[in-house]
């Protein structure tokens, strides 16, 4: 019975604002920039998706089944028109909750909501209607339990009236939370909004009797003229009115922080030196960055601000061992000796092996350090780990032990630092012997390791 009573003054309140007298008007705008806002509200929380509920817009339009109506007024409301077819405002609205969808209920509601509305009519260009979206946030009540909801909604206004003062509203808001006590709900809007505020033709709260700028929003400081930049300096006494900058420098900015003016700076965003017009020496090798090849690392005036390490003439970016003093006809890397090359293949000799396994030697492994310190010394120098096997065994078997043992070596050599692009391994099994398998000598020389360089 209640609920049929508050749907018929649902109805009586529809029927009221229709018969109103109709003409061609404009929206909350600059000339009318504020907007009072009344009427009357419709709770529903079951077209929500919720646990006890419909899927979402499941019975959207289910008036009596499901809507909460609430009393005349059930909201008020206060917007401002912030241009371009912007409002921002907020509003409170009550309403007493009979049913939570099919379920039962007593319970009071009380909300109070904050929302930037949308005028669509910037885009339709239509004379009378307004539809519009909004979007905002708020704090709603269910008898005890508050939560807070984000929302989003979307409605019309049609304005009435013949002083363009008066707008019809629609709207309907679906608030949601991700608070596990909360309702998720949508609340429907019917009212009425008197627009107010006109006298201030730029919509800066400055009356145009008071305002030295009467079409240009401005500040009570500057009598209503702008400070577009907002730097405390008002447009027409700044030099660069539409950035944000300093008293000492004519409202113009520093952004760099270098006391070099934007204006004047060659490099603005980056902090430099005044002797290079504000531009930077990042590294301080007296090169500014824009002519300075290698602008990170301190360098030399002769080779354009790029460095020279080991010294040997040969920049460190075209240079394959920068910490070693090379040559330029080997990329600025040392020749590798004869006597080097000599003990590579002594250290491949002194490679040993657990028995049938690929488990290094303790002893292997000082000289394999020791072909670690030739790596490190010679950047450029590759190798080519060859895995060797007698024929004890099938050939198989032997091909695939000897390759593991290639790889045990290149392994260690990674773990300590190499770079694997620099290491590579094959695996000849029992097919390239050394000496005889025949005796116990020379099957123990066929079980090895050799080193193959590209220098």
């Amino acid at each position: 019975m209640i609920l049929k009573k508050r749907f018929s003054a649902f109805s009586t309140f529809l029927l009221f604002f229709f018969i109103l007298q109709i003409s061609n008007v404009f929206a909350q705008n600059e000339k009318f920039p504020w907007q009072f806002s009344f009427g009357i509200n419709a709770v529903d929380t079951f077209p929500t998706n919720t646990a006890k509920n419909g899927a979402l817009f499941e019975d959207f339009f289910n008036v009596i089944d499901h809507w909460n109506f609430g009393s005349i007024p059930g909201y008020l409301g206060l917007t401002n028109h912030l241009g371009r077819g912007f409002s921002f405002g907020g509003r409170f609205s009550f309403n007493k909750i009979t049913h939570y969808g099919n379920l039962p209920g007593d319970d009071n509601y009380y909300n109070l909501d904050v929302h930037l509305k949308y005028d669509l009519n910037k885009i339709f260009k239509g004379e009378r209607f307004h539809p519009y979206m909004d979007i905002g946030g708020g704090y709603a009540i269910f008898d005890t339990t508050g939560a807070g909801y984000f929302n989003l909604g979307a409605g019309l206004e049609y304005l009435v009236g013949e002083k363009q003062r008066t707008a019809l509203q629609l709207g309907s808001v679906f608030k949601n939370t991700g608070e596990s006590y909360g309702v998720k709900h949508f609340q429907h809007y019917l009212g009425i909004g008197i627009l107010f505020g006109n006298g201030d033709n730029d919509g800066d709260g400055i009356l145009n009797k008071q305002d030295d700028c009467p079409e240009i929003p401005g500040l009570e400081e500057f009598n209503g003229c702008p400070d577009t930049d907002g730097d405390g300096i008002q447009d027409s006494e700044d030099k660069c009115p539409d950035i944000p900058g300093l008293l000492e420098f004519q409202g113009c900015p520093d952004t760099d922080g270098d006391g070099i003016p934007d204006n004047e700076d060659e490099c603005p965003d980056v902090p430099g030196l005044a002797q290079f017009n504000g531009c930077p020496d990042t590294d301080g090798d007296g090169i500014q960055d824009s002519e300075d090849k290698c602008p990170d690392i301190p360098g030399l005036q002769a080779f354009q601000g790029c460095p020279d390490t080991d010294g040997d003439g040969v920049i460190d970016s075209e240079d394959e061992c920068p910490d070693s003093p090379g040559l330029p006809e080997n990329n600025g890397c040392p020749k590798l000796t004869q006597e080097t090359e000599d003990r590579i293949v002594e250290i491949a000799q002194k490679v040993y092996f657990e028995f049938d396994k690929t488990t290094l030697k303790p002893e292997s492994l000082t000289v394999l350090n020791e072909l670690i310190g030739i790596f490190t010394k010679h950047s450029n120098l590759d190798i080519l780990i060859v895995g060797h096997a007698d024929n004890i065994g099938a050939d198989e078997y032997n091909l695939d032990l000897s390759l593991r043992r290639a790889k045990a070596v290149m392994n260690y050599l990674v773990s300590k630092g190499i770079d694997p692009k620099r290491v590579s391994t094959e695996g000849y099994g029992e097919s390239r012997p050394e000496a005889s398998n025949e005796t116990r000598d020379g099957r123990k020389l066929n079980r090895r390791v050799e080193f193959d360089l590209n220098k």
